[in-house]
């Protein structure tokens, strides 16, 4: 192995090592789990209990539970990829089986993140500027995601909230998931 490819492998194990440490201060975290470099837990809500993650995963995406509420359950034998998003304010929250492929770059949100009124989206903007974000909800719609087990979920795919995904669907690169999908079925971006 050459000096510079054992540094970066190196350093990609340090990293690795940092993110899982972090992770399991804020989350109930499955054995042999495992957190990429890049991964990432912001656990606003502060209760480890709201984020559950099962065994012999690897994560390499971020997951955020809002301040005021948020539930994130990922099942055992899941992979999420570098630059994907998992974010609760949703009191059930979103719910991953087991053997969940989530690509990179995608984004599951059971929330809008923000209000729909422009004044109180400028509040709560103001407010995670001075103080952080509101232990109060602010007005933000959102409603439970449910992914079954064995389902591939492809690049930039947008799941978005209210939505069930039933086992072994595959949902195609740069699809927006606005609706439930069937067991078996087949997603694609222009569907």
């Amino acid at each position: 192995m050459h000096i510079f490819t054992a540094i970066l492998a190196l350093r990609r194990r340090f990293w690795s090592w940092i993110a899982t440490g972090a992770a399991r201060e804020n989350a109930i975290i499955g054995p042999r789990t495992r957190f990429g470099a890049g991964a990432e837990i912001f656990n606003i809500h502060g209760d480890p209990s709201r984020v559950k993650i099962g065994a012999d995963c690897h994560l390499d995406g971020h997951l955020q539970i809002f301040a005021h509420e948020g539930n994130i359950q990922i099942g055992d034998f899941c992979f999420v990829g570098a630059g994907s998003t998992i974010w609760s304010s949703d009191p059930v929250g979103i719910k991953i089986g087991k053997g969940v492929l989530v690509s990179s770059g995608v984004a599951i949100h059971d929330t809008n993140s923000h209000p729909m009124d422009h004044e109180k989206r400028f509040a709560q903007t103001v407010a995670i500027f001075r103080t952080g974000h509101p232990r109060t909800d602010p007005g933000i719609r959102s409603a439970p995601v449910t992914i079954g087990d064995d389902v591939w979920i492809g690049t930039g795919a947008m799941i978005m909230k209210g939505v069930t995904i039933g086992d072994r669907a595959i949902i195609s690169a740069r699809a927006i998931v606005r609706k439930d999908v069937p067991a078996d079925s087949l997603v694609r971006a222009d569907d």
